[in-house]
């Protein structure tokens, strides 16, 4: 990183508790840049993007329209348009496997995709159980077409673990409330068994079977919205609120960090081992610089940001507008040849639902297209 001009910012705030509990946060430090390193990237459209994801040939978005764009070489590039349904539903989270060969991605009505970043394939796996509703956020985890776990959470919040069976279908389980059935705005698993999911009425809940069985955690104290969650762990998770704060667990309690000197609310957190990245209200970013400390950029613009991702080539922010803002961490990788997208649909079983999708077709990158399935005998 380019040695930069940096002002400090320390902003205290006081700490008590109640029988216990932590009630309000402590000591935070704010540094703030604004020669900043991030740039603005040409997208390839106007619509917000609400979620990103680092995968193995570079980061990948999802918004609205249904759409899903790629970081190439060459810029970003949408590669699937109008989502796996053709319906141009709002995609509102995304995803990658663990060796980052697929990335999974969700949204309206029930939407969920899957696409293979490597075979340019897309899957639809759209209202499994009879869902419909707004799926909010979606984690994966395991390795790309042999034995992914897919955990889903939507506007009900409910939870809808899907795995891959041998045959290569997906299989549901039972579909749970994780705790109060307020809105779940983010899921984050760091294993097939351990994850946090977090919710509009400040709960945050913990899991270590898979998300068959969940344990309340938090956040009593907290007065303000939750957008996103990342966790690395029983004893690491960040919680992104309003009025600036990024919520801080270490396995006994919660403390509450003020990472923006304006109070400006936090929508995105993603987290890579110790490192990690914010995103928020304004156009601003953030980079975890130790436990509890955050550098402030300003950039270029001030959109609200609703999506970033910690990358191995590129970190990411998007947001309103399709707005895109990145920085190098690295030489890019060699893009993927241009060539076709091959669009299938996916196979998904459960007690009480087999659905086969009956068609496949074969599209050039840039007119991506997406395909209805088949579902006992009837288009949807």
């Amino acid at each position: 990183m380019s040695e930069q001009t940096r002002r400090d910012v320390l902003r205290l705030t006081t700490a008590s508790t109640t029988a216990g509990v932590l009630t309000i946060g402590s000591a935070a430090a704010v540094a703030q840049s604004t020669d900043s390193e991030w740039q603005r990237a040409e997208s390839p459209t106007g619509k917000a993007l609400n979620d990103a994801v680092d995968a193995a040939t570079g980061p990948f978005a999802a918004g609205a329209d249904g759409n899903v764009l790629a970081r190439r070489e060459n810029g970003w590039q949408k590669v699937v348009a109008y989502g796996p349904q053709a319906r141009s539903r709002r995609l509102t989270g995304i995803d990658a496997t663990d060796d980052g060969k697929a990335v999974w991605f969700v949204g309206g009505s029930g939407v969920i995709g899957e696409y293979n970043v490597e075979t340019r394939t897309l899957t639809n796996y759209s209202a499994p159980k009879g869902k419909t509703s707004t799926w909010e956020d979606c984690a994966v985890r395991g390795t790309a077409g042999e034995n992914e776990q897919v955990y889903f959470v939507n506007g009900s919040g409910e939870l809808l673990v899907g795995v891959r069976q041998d045959s290569g279908a997906m299989k549901y389980e039972t579909v749970i409330k994780p705790g109060g059935g307020s809105t779940i705005p983010a899921v984050d698993f760091t294993t097939r068994e351990a994850g946090h999911v977090c919710s509009t009425s400040q709960l945050v809940a913990e899991t270590f079977d898979g998300g068959s069985t969940w344990s309340q955690i938090g956040i009593d104290f907290a007065g303000g919205a939750f957008y996103d969650l990342a966790s690395r762990g029983k004893t690491d998770v960040n919680v992104a609120a309003g009025a600036g704060i990024i919520y801080r667990y270490d396995g006994f309690r919660w403390t509450p960090h003020v990472v923006d000197d304006k109070r400006r609310a936090i929508r995105a957190v993603d987290r890579v081992e110790t490192d990690g990245l914010a995103a928020g209200d304004g156009g601003a970013v953030y980079k975890r610089q130790s436990v509890g400390q955050w550098q402030q950029y300003e950039t270029p613009v001030e959109t609200k940001l609703d999506g970033v991702a910690k990358g191995s080539t590129y970190d990411v922010a998007v947001g309103d507008g399709g707005t895109i803002l990145e920085r190098s961490v690295g030489e890019t990788d060699s893009d993927v040849d241009d060539g076709n997208t091959t669009i299938t649909g996916g196979n998904s079983t459960n007690s009480t639902e087999n659905t086969t999708t009956m068609l496949s077709i074969q599209i050039a990158d840039d007119e991506p297209l997406s395909v209805e399935r088949h579902v006992d005998g009837e288009w949807i």
